[in-house]
């Protein structure tokens, strides 16, 4: 089991996930960010690689994203990120996308996270059935990664059913269909559609999108393992005027009983 792996099975929970931006606002205040969030309690740190099209994220970190990318971030950088954020005792997922993925190719990136440090993948763009879907299981298999699936209201039980063949660590569910952070809005039947993942997968459960506040987190924690969060930071960030890293350190604490 790699350091993902050895945390799910602590059954420790909730646990929380919190999300973060290679080179927002800037190179050397990322990697602060990342101490600070886990200095704060975050038990997985998932570390998005900035993308100019990021399609299933909303305008917070998709205007993030961009302005990590003017300043400079690179994909080299990010896995270098990773590097230095995997020292610590939380266990580091990437979050990307195909198109960077791609251009650097499948097999080398793998490779590469997996150098790293990392435990853990998760690229919403990449359907596991898909020819680079295939590749990328294949290759993170290989390499000792989870490659973790995203699933939202709606998908049949019948899809639930092939995802959870390949799918290793947890499940990323969202709290509805769309893109993160447009608004803390959970499904009315979100019961109801959490047993039906949990009683098509045979691992722990996450729960993402939209989760704000306490109350949020609180509601989450009812029905997942894992509790994710990430717009609220990169809003905290954008609205620091000083110290950023001690912004999310403060939402993150914020959002934890």
């Amino acid at each position: 089991m790699n350091k993902l792996e050895k945390l799910l099975d602590s059954g420790k929970r909730p646990l929380y996930m919190c999300h973060m931006i290679a080179g927002y606002p800037t190179k050397k205040v990322s990697e602060d960010i990342a101490k600070a969030l886990v200095k704060a309690g975050a038990d997985i740190l998932e570390i998005q690689i900035p993308f100019s099209d990021p399609m299933a994220d909303g305008p917070s970190i998709a205007v993030a994203s961009r302005e990590a990318l003017e300043a400079g971030a690179t994909f080299k950088d990010s896995l270098a990120l990773v590097k230095r954020a995997a020292r610590s005792a939380a266990p580091v997922v990437i979050m990307s996308y195909l198109n960077p993925i791609a251009r650097y190719g499948i097999a080398k990136f793998a490779k590469a996270a997996a150098a790293a440090g990392a435990s853990g993948l998760i690229i919403p763009d990449a359907p596991f059935d898909s020819p680079e879907g295939t590749d990328l299981i294949a290759e993170a298999r290989k390499n000792g990664l989870c490659m973790i699936p995203v699933i939202s209201p709606g998908v049949p039980v019948e899809r639930l059913r092939k995802l959870s063949k390949d799918a290793r660590g947890f499940v990323y569910c969202t709290t509805r269909q769309g893109i993160t952070g447009a608004n803390s809005r959970f499904i009315s039947d979100l019961k109801e559609y959490m047993l039906l993942a949990r009683s098509e997968f045979a691992i722990p459960l996450g729960l993402g999108f939209g989760i704000k506040t306490r109350a949020d987190a609180k509601q989450a924690a009812e029905y997942a393992d894992i509790i994710i969060a990430g717009s609220v930071f990169v809003d905290a960030i954008k609205k620091a005027q000083k110290s950023p890293a001690s912004a999310v350190k403060k939402v993150l604490l914020s959002l934890r009983p």
